[in-house]
């Protein structure tokens, strides 16, 4: 069989092709259990600090989570838990970012009028710009927010809003559509567990 021919190509190709699939597949089963561990550790995370948890010790996130939701149910918009006495609600959330779908979990009080805590937990936002609801200074302005009427991002804050009594949080500059997406997704959250709770808050 010639080397230059079209069958021997063809040939070379396939066989090539399988055996990089079936590496990717062994690497896929090999890494399987490792990755949706993280993933359970990372939503489990996400759930404390939208609770207020304290978590400096990274090592017991699966027992302090199962401490604080020791009903945990996948099919219901809420969970409820109670920290330091004081009944919250804790809630996933999804929405439209600018690129993407961001995900997170966001925390209130049982009346829904503040905000407890609130932890991105994926987004494909641009670096640098929308990618920084992220960081710590962003999130942190979240914290006790009073959200009676609805929350406001406003734009040329001076990144971070230390008035938690006025409904506002800071927008990121340069990112005034991410900005905007997460007052919508924070608010629209508010309105579906307003419907869901109905009066059993």
């Amino acid at each position: 069989m010639k080397k230059d021919g079209l069958i021997y190509t063809v040939i070379v190709s396939i066989l090539a092709a399988f055996l990089f699939v079936f590496l990717l597949s062994m690497a896929y089963g090999a890494t399987k259990g490792k990755v949706e561990e993280n993933q359970r550790l990372t939503e489990a995370r996400a759930y404390l600090i939208a609770s207020g948890v304290d978590i400096t010790n990274e090592k017991n996130i699966e027992e302090t989570f199962d401490r604080y939701f020791p009903n945990f149910q996948t099919d219901t918009s809420y969970q409820r838990t109670n920290v330091n006495g004081e009944s919250l609600i804790i809630s996933p959330f999804q929405g439209n970012g600018l690129w993407g779908i961001i995900t997170g979990v966001i925390g209130f009080s049982s009346d829904l009028q503040h905000i407890v805590g609130f932890e991105v937990v994926s987004h494909v936002e641009t670096p640098g710009l929308g990618g920084r609801i992220d960081e710590s200074w962003f999130k942190n302005q979240f914290k006790g927010e009073f959200v009676g009427k609805g929350l406001i991002v406003k734009h040329g804050g001076n990144g971070g809003d230390t008035d938690p009594g006025n409904g506002q949080v800071d927008g990121i500059t340069g990112a005034s559509r991410t900005s905007d997406a997460i007052q919508v997704i924070v608010n629209n959250q508010i309105d579906i567990l307003k419907k869901d709770l109905g009066g059993k808050n």
